[in-house]
């Protein structure tokens, strides 16, 4: 099973872009600050990563403001066929969290 789920904010983005198949790609950059709970105790995260969006996900995504706070929902991969860089591959999300 490969389902991941997290709070971030919309740090980056670069410019909307099309496949050949007229699907929509936006590629962004998030930032995560919290707390995990761990071995009994609280782990302080605070890390950036990377996050692409396909088609309808991607073309509402591109039109958040930078500093937006989100619920990310998606499932992580390589960023391509030809990479060993993993990315966060976003199905859905939710404003305000």
């Amino acid at each position: 099973m490969n389902e991941f789920q997290l709070s971030a904010e919309l740090t980056s983005r670069k410019q909307l872009r099309y496949t050949l198949a007229a699907v929509a790609v936006c590629e962004c950059e998030f930032k995560h600050s919290g707390e995990t709970e761990e071995a009994g105790g609280k782990r302080k995260n605070n890390f950036g990563f990377s996050a692409v969006a396909l088609g309808k996900i991607g073309e509402s995504l591109d039109k958040e403001d930078l500093g937006s706070r989100l619920l990310l929902k998606g499932f992580i991969a390589t960023s391509s066929a030809r990479s060993s860089k993993l990315v966060l591959h976003i199905t859905e999300y939710e404003k305000g969290v």
